[in-house]
């Protein structure tokens, strides 16, 4: 059985901000409202969305016999000072998919557990798992927020059939009535019931289309994802 101290020593001796764990139980669609925003179109064309639904709900169809997720967090920091070519912060550093999933690796081995790696393109949800483990909130920009470093975070998972000892307890929002965020887009592409609506997002046309941006959607300059919501975001300011 992994002792949850040992893991998170371990995680912060890799080098990760952060550690949590959850156990492997299936979301709840209030935690993920996947179903809901996929029938509403919100995805646009990333119908890659629309696949695995089960899988991306309840890791133990991801990894068969999973009981347990350690999830972790590694703050990059906001938009570098200076920066004038429209690149959003997260692709002002390292590239984060190598250098998380190294990490990661790492960190099974010094477990010595059965664990599936997980970053970025494996069908789960980082920022879900993130908050049912206790890293953060969803905030109302639909991002993972942290009591530390607000939403400028990478994350990542080790889905495992190793139980725990003690698991993380979801925090509260902390967003309260603010609404700076959905203010700031200029886009309106967060919606009122706090969804992301992908054909509005500057960050889907900058970084998964390669269409040409449509005239109604205002870039603000950015060539490169979109850092304009996080930037309005008081968590993210302290």
């Amino acid at each position: 059985m992994l002792t949850s101290d040992v893991v998170k020593r371990a995680a912060a001796e890799v080098g990760f901000d952060a550690c949590g764990i959850a156990r492997a139980e299936a979301l709840t669609d209030d935690e993920y409202p996947l179903r809901q925003w996929l029938a509403r179109g919100l995805n646009a064309d990333l119908e890659y969305m629309g696949r695995n639904v089960a899988k991306r709900m309840d890791p133990r169809l991801l990894l068969p016999g999973a009981r347990t997720v350690i999830c972790v967090a590694s703050s990059y920091g906001p938009p570098a000072p200076g920066r004038t070519d429209g690149v959003a912060a997260y692709a002002q550093r390292r590239e984060y998919h190598t250098t998380l999933k190294a990490m990661l690796f790492d960190l099974r081995e010094r477990l010595g557990i059965a664990a599936k790696v997980c970053v970025d393109t494996v069908p789960i949800s980082d920022k879900h798992w993130a908050a049912r483990a206790g890293l953060g909130w969803i905030g109302r920009h639909t991002l993972l927020v942290t009591p530390q470093w607000g939403s400028w975070v990478n994350l990542g998972e080790l889905v495992t059939t190793a139980e725990c000892d003690n698991y993380d307890t979801p925090l509260p929002s902390r967003c309260t009535d603010c609404n700076l965020c959905v203010d700031a887009c200029p886009n309106s592409a967060i919606t009122a019931d706090n969804l992301l609506d992908v054909r509005r997002c500057t960050a889907y046309y900058t970084t998964h289309n390669p269409k040409p941006i449509p005239p109604d959607v205002d870039a603000r300059g950015y060539t490169l994802g979109c850092d304009i919501c996080q930037l309005a975001c008081p968590h993210n300011r302290t």
